[in-house]
C-alpha cells in the first residue's frame, strides 16, 4: 500500500515512520468547529454581534489564516468599547476554553487503514505542537494508542516553546529515536511548512499530506 501511495520513498530502507497529528491524521476543522462554539458565546457577551455571527466569522478566518494565527480573538474584539484590562481578561478566558476543551474527534476509515498498514512493518512515533493537555486529549479521542506507544509520543507543549517545530529538541524525548542514525531510515508525515523544516533538520524523509489522503 505505502509503495503505491508514496512511490518517491525507498520503503525498503525505512524502519520508522513519524506522524504529525493536527491536519495530518484528521481534518483539523473537525476540532476547530467544536471549540469555537463556546468561545463565540463568550465573545458575544460584549459588543453587538451574535454568537452565530462571531462563530461563522472565526471559522472563515481560521480557514484563511490557519492554526498558527494568534490574533483571532483580538480581531473579534476590535472596535468593541471595553477597557484593555477587561479585554485581556476576556481573551485569557477564551484561551482557557480552547486549551481546556475536550474534543470529540475520530479518524476516518481510510486513515485507520493506512495506520494499520504502517504498524505492520514500521515503528511509529508522533510529534505534535500545542498545549500538552489538549493534544493529549486529542490523542485519546482519536484512539491513537492503538498504533503509537506513549513513550513514542512527543507533544512539544509539555516541554516549552523552544521544543516547538521546527526545533528537533523533542527527538530526545521519543524512545524509538534516541541515539539513532536517521538518514534514510525515517519518514515523517505532516501538513505544514514547519513540519517539512523539522523533518529536514532531523534528517528524515518528508511526505506532505492532508489528513493522510493526498499529497498536499
Amino acid at each position: 500500500m505505502l509503495k503505491s501511495l508514496y512511490p518517491e520513498i525507498s520503503w525498503d530502507e525505512v524502519d520508522i515512520i513519524g506522524l504529525d497529528m493536527d491536519g495530518t491524521l484528521y481534518d483539523e476543522i473537525d476540532f476547530i468547529s467544536q471549540v469555537y462554539r463556546p468561545i463565540a458565546f463568550k465573545l458575544a457577551t460584549v459588543g453587538k454581534r451574535s454568537p452565530e455571527e462571531i462563530y461563522s466569522w472565526m471559522i472563515s478566518r481560521w480557514i484563511e489564516k490557519g492554526s498558527s494565527y494568534n490574533k483571532m480573538f483580538d480581531e473579534v474584539l476590535f472596535g468593541v468599547s471595553i477597557n484593555n484590562n477587561f479585554k485581556n481578561i476576556l481573551i485569557s478566558e477564551c484561551l482557557e476554553i480552547f486549551r481546556g476543551f475536550r474534543p470529540e474527534i475520530i479518524l476516518s476509515e481510510w486513515v485507520e487503514s493506512v495506520l494499520n498498514e504502517m504498524g505492520k512493518s514500521f515503528g511509529l512515533f508522533l510529534v505534535s505542537d500545542g498545549s500538552g493537555k489538549l493534544q493529549a486529549r486529542k490523542f485519546e479521542s482519536l484512539n491513537l494508542g492503538r498504533w503509537i506507544d506513549p513513550n513514542n509520543v512527543g507533544i512539544t507543549g509539555n516541554f516549552g516553546a523552544m521544543f516547538s517545530k521546527p526545533s528537533i529538541k523533542i527527538i530526545d524525548k521519543i524512545e524509538i529515536l534516541r541515539g539513532g542514525v536517521y538518514e534514510g531510515r525515517v519518514v515523517y508525515f505532516g501538513d505544514r511548512d514547519v513540519d517539512a523544516a523539522f523533518s529536514n533538520q532531523a534528517g528524515f524523509n518528508f511526505v506532505r499530506v492532508k489528513s493522510m489522503k493526498t499529497i498536499a
